[in-house]
């Protein structure tokens, strides 16, 4: 009986520190190539197969993202907010032919529209071992400039813009300001 509550103890315990992430500065900015290598974001997780890399420039003001799924199709980020309504959100995916489209747009209700406001300081999208991979890199100003980063990510299995995820994660992640 000691070593059950142990072990659901210790898988409780680690849980806890997997899901308490921290988003913090980095000297050393992200390549925005569509390869999200080991070590280039300083905060790095994954939930449901979603990978996801998340790094702040050493001043603070860019926020580089990226969100990598088992998927031929699309994948996306929103960034503000916990759920579509309200989020700032990049959908991105590789057509057969080859042909990239990474669009900005802006969640409303449970659907989203293309945005207007282009804030994407560069991007790149990739789709290489049944997996897409997404990175960005864009102004942190009403984003991740508060005590957290409210971001959610997702995927779908189609090269478009309108089909329904097939699995998402949500994640509010404390700013460390060193």
């Amino acid at each position: 009986m000691k070593r059950v509550v142990f072990i659901m103890v210790a898988l409780m315990a680690a849980a806890s520190a997997a899901s308490a992430q921290d988003l913090v500065r980095s000297s050393a900015a992200p390549s925005v190539d569509g390869i999200a290598a080991a070590g280039e974001y300083s905060t790095w997780f994954e939930r449901s197969e979603i990978r996801v890399g998340l790094s702040l420039s050493a001043d603070g003001s860019t926020l580089y993202v990226a969100v990598d799924a088992p998927t031929a199709g699309w994948v996306a980020v929103g960034l503000g907010s916990l759920k579509m309504d309200g989020a700032y959100m990049v959908l991105a995916y590789v057509e057969d032919s080859g042909t990239v489209f990474i669009g900005e747009e802006t969640g409303y209700g449970r659907s989203h529209r293309p945005n207007a406001e282009k804030r994407l300081r560069a991007s790149a999208v990739r789709e290489a071992n049944g997996r897409t991979t997404l990175e960005l890199a864009l102004p942190s100003a009403g984003l991740a400039d508060g005590a957290s980063l409210k971001a959610l990510f997702a995927y779908g299995r189609r090269d478009d813009r309108i089909t329904k995820h097939v699995r998402y994660i949500t994640a509010e992640l404390p700013i460390v300001r060193r």
